[in-house]
């Protein structure tokens, strides 16, 4: 216990400062490479940590020997709160969408030429899911992949999931208020509904890492979520009000996240009370 405390202590003694400075440098420059950085600076600490404090251990969950259904569960987790939500933010707004060609032209970046918008697309799917995992493989080895196990012998998982979730929320708060993350939005309402909505989403996160034992599937979960948001449903909409009800801070988006958490929560206790028999 005592070990962990002090591993807890180490882990987030050294991640938040660090990541305060690289946030106030991302939002001073702008510069997209210091929000890649500032991504892994989680996940190289976990690592540093876990080597410190559990040499002999796979402290960070790094282990691709999974159950396929948590893959599949993370997969298809961020498509389930995230696709309803827009559609029918659309449906209320009378949101006409910006059209595949749109969203085509803003993934390939102008360069697909006459190709049509549905094959950009679908061949950027895998492109952009790997591109996502790259920075998102950063925050989990830290967020779930270390922190989150640690979290959840210290305090069992019931307060190891609030305070992994309200930390991993703060963490984004001053690139909100700096305007360079998820800056469509009143400032207080985004602020708030942010922090809602990551401590929904973070239980399956969490719940993936505790179930499947391996960080992957949070890591799976992540690149889904970052790359359906930002690079097709974002681009889709073109009313200004969309962010209030769809994505990171809209209130559809909540009240999805909800139903699954609860959804989540359910099938977590019943295997945690299984397991304790």
């Amino acid at each position: 216990m005592e070990k962990d405390i002090k591993a807890l202590l180490v882990f987030y003694g050294i991640t938040l400062p660090v990541s305060l400075i690289m946030e106030l440098i991302l939002i001073y420059t702008g510069a997209g490479i210091f929000m890649s950085l500032l991504m892994w600076v989680p996940g190289i600490t976990g690592i540093i940590c876990a080597n410190v404090f559990y040499p002999k251990q796979k402290a960070i969950g790094l282990t691709f020997k999974i159950k396929p259904l948590y893959v599949i569960a993370a997969f298809v987790i961020p498509v389930l709160y995230l696709v309803p939500s827009y559609l029918v933010s659309w449906l209320i707004l009378k949101d006409p969408t910006a059209g595949l060609d749109v969203v085509a032209g803003s993934i390939s970046g102008g360069m697909a030429g006459d190709a049509p918008a549905w094959i950009v697309i679908l061949i950027s799917l895998p492109l952009l899911f790997f591109a996502s995992a790259m920075t998102a493989t950063g925050e989990e080895l830290g967020w779930r992949g270390f922190a989150y196990p640690v979290l959840q012998r210290v305090y069992g998982p019931k307060r190891a999931v609030l305070i992994n979730s309200f930390i991993w929320a703060l963490w984004h708060i001053p690139m909100m208020i700096g305007g360079v993350y998820q800056a469509a939005v009143n400032p207080v309402y985004g602020v708030i509904s942010f922090i809602v909505m990551v401590m929904l989403i973070s239980i399956c996160f969490c719940w993936t890492r505790s179930v499947s034992g391996s960080v992957i599937p949070a890591i799976i979960l992540h690149s889904v979520h970052n790359a359906i948001d930002q690079a097709y449903l974002q681009p889709l909409s073109t009313d200004a009000k969309v962010p209030y009800l769809a994505g990171e801070q809209g209130i559809l988006t909540i009240l999805f996240a909800a139903i699954i958490s609860v959804i989540v929560i359910l099938s977590w206790s019943r295997k945690l009370k299984a397991s304790s028999k």
